[in-house]
């Protein structure tokens, strides 16, 4: 548990093309995106260490619908697990949220409030959850510990939505970041720091 009812898995280089998964175990448990197939084992495995069956997930959440970050989603929606994320992401997969995020911009899990923040740049529906209790971010594909944003020469990508998105988050200035690949990162003036340095590098690529 990295912090009250707030689970971290997140994996080292034999699984970074799948994404870390982050579990809120509350009155309504979330799984964040659940990964690729190849790491499910893992998480299987964690999951029954932290004592969280399959079963209990209730709702799956992706940040966005790449194949490393939602292949496993199955694994719950067949336990009865409902899909979540922004229906703008229908052009990278085309897949039905029984849960459409854009919707709606607050969700309880019961002691938890989940902010949904629309960040395009990677995909057209790239959204981050924040936890406001924490002051964290889960940034799915936005930005990662070494300043570097997500790429934006994907299908669906584009460089002025991700300047906007990372100008979003870098007013918010959360404490904490949990991103879809490599190492949590913490620390407000640091993280501001790392959002100027994403923004200035893709400013620099749209100006080419």
């Amino acid at each position: 548990m990295l912090l009250d009812k707030l689970y971290a898995y997140v994996w080292g280089s034999a699984f970074m093309d799948s994404s870390n998964t982050y579990i809120i175990r509350d009155e309504v448990t979330f799984i964040i995106d659940p990964g690729c197939y190849k790491s499910f084992t893992n998480l299987f495995g964690l999951m029954n260490n932290d004592r969280i069956p399959l079963s209990d997930v209730d709702v799956v959440f992706n940040t966005h619908l790449h194949k490393d970050h939602c292949e496993s989603n199955s694994m719950f929606l067949r336990k009865g697990a409902i899909l979540a994320f922004n229906i703008n992401d229908r052009v990278i997969r085309n897949e039905k949220p029984d849960l459409d995020v854009s919707k709606i911009k607050h969700y309880s899990t019961g002691k938890l409030d989940l902010e949904f923040i629309h960040t395009p740049g990677h995909t057209p529906g790239s959204t981050c959850i924040y936890i406001n209790e924490f002051d964290a971010l889960i940034s799915g594909d936005l930005v990662f510990e070494n300043g570097l944003p997500g790429r934006t020469d994907l299908h669906g990508s584009n460089n002025r939505d991700m300047i906007k998105s990372l100008e979003k988050i870098h007013d918010l200035s959360p404490e904490l970041i949990l991103p879809g690949h490599g190492r949590i990162f913490s620390g407000r003036e640091g993280i501001r720091a790392l959002l100027e340095k994403s923004i200035e590098f893709i400013t620099r690529k749209d100006n080419y």
